[in-house]
């Protein structure tokens, strides 16, 4: 005679069911997790190292250590996986941001100079995710899709968003405040593109200082407190 099934045991099965059979201490739905993670970052190694017009399926599968059954479980395509990477080294380029930043959201020079040092200083501690970032997406956008266009307008809405608090004076219209927020984002990627291509070669504080200058140029048209004192 089977014994009934308690609500527990029902509630375990059910789990087990919607995740998979556990194995070595973590369900399928884990493991397939897993999996996507180690070829997102062997995507990112490859894309940002060789260019994505030379990775293959096989080499990504190889770096990661995985079948081409496993790619295929996390991507339908070399297209997905680099949307993925994309989307992994944007998020992390961003966290860094924002953490270096969050401190100095009052002070606007000390904002800047935050901001340009994680910026720069990531570009460089990680540079295939520099070159993914900064010289292949600008590349392969078209692949990338609306994906590239929306995390540009996010860098360029933070730059605006940093900034808005900190005017003095009335702010130019919103048209004109984007095209000045795409100039600089458009200035720093173009730095980092030639830092990348001469193996970092510049001193990274000149950058710095640099980009910190033009920025507190253009901080002082827009009327920014810490370049303007208000009347």
């Amino acid at each position: 005679m089977t014994s009934p099934t308690t609500d527990s045991e029902s509630e375990t099965t059910a789990a087990t069911g919607k995740q998979g059979r556990p194995y070595a201490g973590m369900a399928a739905t884990q493991r397939q997790l897993e999996r996507r993670n180690k070829l997102i970052e062997a995507g990112v190694v490859l894309i940002g190292r060789d260019g994505f017009a030379t990775v293959t399926i096989d080499a990504v599968c190889a770096e990661a250590g995985l079948t081409k059954r496993y790619f295929y479980e996390a991507f339908s395509s070399r297209e997905g996986l680099l949307t993925a990477a994309y989307e992994s080294v944007t998020q992390e380029f961003l966290q860094s941001i924002l953490i270096a930043t969050l401190p100095h959201l009052q002070d606007a020079r000390q904002l800047v100079r935050s901001g340009l040092t994680a910026t720069f200083g990531f570009v460089k501690r990680h540079p295939e995710k520099g070159r993914l970032l900064m010289i292949e997406a600008m590349s392969v956008r078209g692949q990338l899709s609306h994906v590239f266009g929306q995390r540009y307008d996010d860098f360029v809405k933070l730059l605006i968003d940093f900034t808005r608090p900190l005017l003095v004076q009335d702010a130019p219209s919103d048209g004109v405040f984007n095209v000045m927020a795409k100039g600089m984002v458009g200035a720093i990627i173009h730095l980092c593109h030639g830092w990348i291509a001469t193996d970092f070669m510049q001193p990274e504080q000149e950058l710095i200082e640099g980009m910190e200058r033009i920025m507190a140029g253009i901080g002082k048209e827009l009327g920014v407190k810490g370049w303007v004192v208000p009347s």
